[in-house]
């Protein structure tokens, strides 16, 4: 009982620390935006700073930066400003704006817009308002409202719009109430309510979704209580619980499950202690520490667990410290350190790590935001 009641006030220093690096900008210079927020899609990156700025890079071959072209970028680009939040996903992109209003562009083939057609969308277009959180998968997409209400709305093949349908939807529809995170996966979705109850619904193949049936979840289903942060990569996800002990379920072909196997797992199992942030990217994880370091494990064929070969892992290796924010993407990785600095890793044939080129890169790297 003494480890646990340790452990949790770890943990709430390290998230109390975190806040205050968010709110007073790490060590930056007077007057300089810092990083509030970032996302790795499949294949593209955006980036929000703290001056409501929002910039991006990468594949745009389905204008999933909203620039209003088709031409990969490989250095950031600002594309908007007044923003308070966003999401990458497949070939997909959103961003909520301080009023709430909810922007959508990039690939809508499936309806993940939101804005009520199958088109793709060059430039941002207004698909909803009373937005305050947005995730997007790689063919759906998730969101909850100021008043904790939960929307979803794409492609619905594997159910992962949790309406007790299979018909896909293009345009946001309400499906619960009293949610306040909120992930969307590849062909599955993740949830916590404010009790800290995990739910999950979507794609269930071999039983893999974690609550040990084989069959797709149609609706919200609860699988577990007391986590604070959740993940969905595109075949496993990760869950974060208030002690900082990690689990993680689904497929482990890569060893993306981190727990030293390749076996699936049907329910979720500990892999690890005093974690603050997780990421669950296509068949690999990061997470970080409560120290600072940050860990990697699973695929890593392009570079993406930043460890300086392209050997798989099946159990967390570090590869660095001082780190507090992450994302998993498609096969490329993103980080913030304490000092404010941006670093990336991994593949980059779209240009999606920013540096300039389409060169993959086997370790992290470090990126800047041109002058303005």
């Amino acid at each position: 009982m003494k480890r646990n009641k340790m452990r949790t006030s770890f943990y709430s220093l390290a998230v109390t620390w975190l806040a205050l690096v968010l709110l007073y900008g790490c060590e930056k210079k007077p007057g300089e935006p810092v990083i509030s927020g970032i996302a790795a899609g499949y294949g593209h990156s955006l980036v929000l700073r703290s001056d409501g700025s929002l910039w991006g890079w990468g594949y745009n071959n389905h204008h999933q930066l909203g620039d209003g072209t088709s031409e990969n970028r490989y250095a950031p680009v600002r594309l908007g400003t007044g923003y308070i939040n966003m999401a990458a996903g497949g070939g997909h992109s959103f961003g909520i704006k301080s009023d709430g209003t909810l922007r959508a562009w990039g690939s809508g083939q499936e309806g993940q817009l939101g804005d009520g057609s199958n088109e793709n969308r060059s430039t941002p277009v207004q698909t909803g308002s009373g937005f305050s959180r947005i995730s997007a998968g790689y063919w759906h997409s998730l969101g909850i409202k100021s008043d904790n209400s939960l929307y979803s709305w794409g492609d619905n093949t594997f159910c992962q719009l949790g309406d007790g349908t299979r018909e896909d939807k293009t345009t946001p529809a309400k499906i619960a109430d009293d949610f306040k995170a909120i992930s969307a996966g590849g062909g599955g979705s993740l949830a916590i309510k404010p009790d800290g109850s995990l739910w999950i619904w979507g794609w269930n193949g071999q039983s893999t979704a974690g609550n040990g049936i084989n069959d797709n979840i149609t609706t919200p289903q609860q699988i577990g209580t007391g986590f604070v942060a959740i993940s969905a990569g595109y075949n496993h996800y990760l869950a974060l619980k208030e002690s900082g002990d990690l689990y993680a379920w689904g497929f482990n072909d890569y060893g993306q499950l981190g727990d030293g196997t390749y076996i699936a797992r049907l329910t979720p199992v500990q892999v690890g202690f005093n974690y603050i942030a997780i990421a669950a990217g296509n068949k690999y994880s990061l997470a970080v520490k409560a120290d600072g370091t940050l860990w990697s494990w699973g695929i890593n064929t392009s570079g993406q667990l930043g460890t300086g070969t392209p050997y798989d892992q099946v159990s967390p290796v570090q590869i660095g410290s001082g780190y507090y924010m992450i994302s998993a993407g498609g096969a490329h990785s993103m980080a913030v350190k304490s000092d404010g600095t941006l670093w990336v890793w991994g593949e980059n044939e779209g240009g999606q790590l920013g540096d300039g080129s389409t060169a993959d890169a086997y370790l992290p790297k470090q990126i800047s935001f041109p002058e303005e």
